[in-house]
Parts: structure tokens; sequence; C-alpha cells
């Protein structure tokens, strides 16, 4: 153990409604919750997430356009001590000369971008001191270990991997190849991750390491029991279909309207999809719901910091992407007690649910409207079963995993 506890940073890029930014914040709040403490360094304070980000943990923004102040009020009220850094244009000159000088010259488009927010974090850790910094995403991983280089290796870096690096965009893909065997170690979502990282990006196998997302389990199932003003959610009203993920190729939306069409001939239903949508998206979901004769059973629901409530009461939750890390949405739905159909998409659904629930394969439509049309009929485990199955993807479980990797990093 580290003499008074582990000091954390964690880096993220943004407070968007992802299933990344959430598990990052989750771990924060059990970090806290055993004593340790928690910062989180952020360049754009602004997004979705205001509940989620812990009481108790410290914010380091950067003073830039765009921040959200509704959001930073909020925060504030419910004890989150935020500070606002202003990133220095010289110390941001003095990045590039340095990382240009060690080979770390970024091949991506919002390089600017990077080396600011590695100056940011290079400031932080010389006056903060943490023991470890931990980082989400390709944007923040990359600003992690060029912030690392710029500090000259005075903290250890982990950064996590939470799909699997080929479906990165190319100028990220190229900048990870770079940037992710210098880190301290790799925590890879599942195990698929962590073999592609071994084989995309070259890190040596002893770096990388497998922790499963944690849900925090009690959490959502104390929030899932919040009302829900959507009438189709109401005692008596044929079953949802619920799908909770935001507008991206990866969640092909479309394949899941298709299928809902063909399982709609076979059963009484309604497809609803919980996210932030845009007008253009929604409209072509509802004309593709209309030429399969089911425009009237597709709705939609903006995006919820609570999405739990939605699944406590939905007859199933439907992921129909077409590749995954670690989804954390199947965990919080099995907590719920709610049956899942997912896609056999690369790579997470199947270590979660081979044996708990329908994995037809990515894209397939028809094989997907069948598992629909089954689980709604019944064939599915019980709520207790899939609760229980929760419980192994437990926050406490995740906590515990990168604790002790965070304290043999610290005792380097």
């Amino acid at each position: 153990m580290v003499d008074g506890g582990l000091h954390v940073g964690f880096l993220l890029t943004g407070l968007n409604g992802g299933g990344a930014e959430r598990v990052m914040l989750n771990l924060a709040a059990a970090l806290i919750a055993r004593g340790h403490r928690a910062d989180l360094v952020i360049p754009r304070f602004a997004g979705d997430y205001r509940a989620a980000i812990p009481s108790g943990m410290r914010v380091r923004r950067a003073r830039i356009p765009g921040t959200d102040r509704k959001l930073l009020r909020a925060v504030q009220r419910a004890g989150v001590q935020v500070e606002a850094t202003t990133v220095n244009p010289i110390g941001v000159a003095r990045s590039w000369l340095v990382l240009g000088r060690k080979g770390l010259d970024l091949p991506v488009r919002r390089r600017h971008r990077v080396h600011a927010y590695a100056t940011m974090i290079a400031t932080y850790v010389c006056e903060a001191r943490p023991h470890v910094l931990v980082s989400a995403l390709p944007g923040a991983d990359a600003a992690a270990v060029c912030a690392a280089e710029l500090a000259d290796r005075a903290v250890p870096v982990v950064v996590t991997a939470h799909n699997v690096p080929a479906d990165y965009a190319p100028e990220w893909l190229a900048a990870s190849r770079t940037l992710y065997p210098l880190a301290d170690a790799v925590v890879a979502v599942s195990r698929g991750v962590a073999e592609s990282v071994r084989r995309s990006l070259g890190v040596d196998a002893g770096r990388v390491r497998t922790i499963h997302n944690g849900v925090p389990v009690d959490s959502v199932r104390r929030l899932a029991q919040e009302d829900v003003a959507h009438p189709w959610f109401a005692d008596g009203e044929p079953p949802v279909v619920l799908s909770v993920g935001r507008e991206s190729p990866q969640k092909d939306h479309p394949t899941l309207v298709e299928a809902f069409g063909l399982a709609r001939r076979e059963a009484d239903a309604r497809l609803v999809i919980l996210g932030k949508l845009s007008a253009p998206y929604r409209a072509g979901l509802k004309s593709l719901a209309r030429s399969l004769g089911v425009e009237g059973d597709l709705g939609f629901v903006d995006f919820d910091e609570n999405p739990y409530r939605y699944m406590r009461r939905a007859g199933l939750l439907a992921l129909s992407s077409r590749w995954e890390g670690l989804p954390t949405v199947i965990l919080e739905a099995l907590a719920c007690g709610t049956p899942v159909v997912s896609t056999d998409a690369p790579c997470g659904p199947r270590e979660i649910l081979g044996g708990w629930g329908d994995l037809p394969p990515v894209g397939d439509a028809p094989a997907l409207a069948r598992a629909l049309a089954g689980t709604l009929r019944g064939e599915r485990p019980t709520a207790e079963a899939l609760r229980a199955r929760a419980a192994d993807f437990s926050e406490e479980k995740a906590a515990d995993a990168y604790v002790a990797l965070f304290e043999k990093l610290a005792r380097r």
C-alpha cells in the first residue's frame, strides 16, 4: 500500500456521454470511496455528464472558450472543486521542440490540441505530483504519453484501450503505434482488445493487462427505481426493445431498425433508441422504419444520464454494434435484470454474454430479428440470473485490479 493512499490523475478530453468516460468516472468514485485522491485533468470542460463526476474529485480545466457554465455550476454545487488553468503558448511551442527531438511529432490533424493538452498535463504533474496518470480514448492517451515525456517520465502512465485499435481513426491509429509502446502499462477492457493491442500496436505483452469494465451494481439498481415519464414504458404497454448509444456507424442503428421491422411481424413491441442523435439521423431511421411499416413503433429519447430507469422497464436491451471493446451498457442492463440481445461484435459482447444471451452475427438483420423475437417470447435467463452475471463485473473487482496496478507502478 502506498503511504497515505494513492493520488491518481484521470485524463479525459471531454465529458461526452460515452461508456469510456463513465467507466473512468466510476473508477474515480470507487477510489475516492476507498480513501484515495482523484483528480480530473480535462482541456474542454463541457459535455453531458454531471452527476457522474464524483463528489470529492478535483478538476483542472483549461481556461478556454467553450466552457459549459451550467455544467460548471452543477458540479461545484455537488462538492467538486474546479480550477481553471491557463495554457501557456510558450510551453506549447516548447513541447513541439521537445517531442520532435524525441521523435514524437504526432501524425494527427489535431496535433496542436494534443500538444496543448500535454503541456497542461505536464504542468499539473509538476505541481500536484500524482502517483500515476490514467487516460481513456486515443486523444487523451496520446496527450498522456507526451506529457510524461515533457515531465521527464516523472510519473507512470496507464493508457486504457476501450476498442480494438484497428477501428481507431487512421491518424489516431498511427499515433497510437508510436505512443502506446511508451506507456508504462496498457489496460485493455477485454481479452480481445488486449490481443489486438499487442498485435496491432506492437506493445510488449508484459505491459498489457486485461481489466474488465466495472459497473456500480448497487448504484445502477438504485437509480433504476426512478420514474420514467415516457408513456411507452408504462405498465400494460407492449414491451420496448431499448437501444442505448450515440450516433455512430459503430452502433449500426439501421440494421437494428431493419431487424425490428422483421421481428415486429412476430411480436407486438416497440423500439426506443436512447442517445444523442441529430435530426437528420433520426429522420433517416424514421424513413427506414416507414418503409418497413413500423414507423409508429419507433421512438427516440434524448441522452439521459440515468438510462437505467429505462433499462429496468424495457422488454430487452438490443445492441447492434459492428465492433465494441467491452460494452458497459450490456453490464448495466444485466444489473437491472434486463435481458440483452447483442451482435457478436469484436470483442466484448461474447465475453459477457456467452451463455447469457443471443449473439447474432454483425450486420445480419434477419438473425438479429430472430434473436429479438425469441427473447420477447421469453426465451431468456431469469432476472435473478442476469443480475448475478452483472456481479461478475462489479466495480469493486475492477477497482481492486486498478489499485493493484497503480500501487505496483507507484512503487517503482
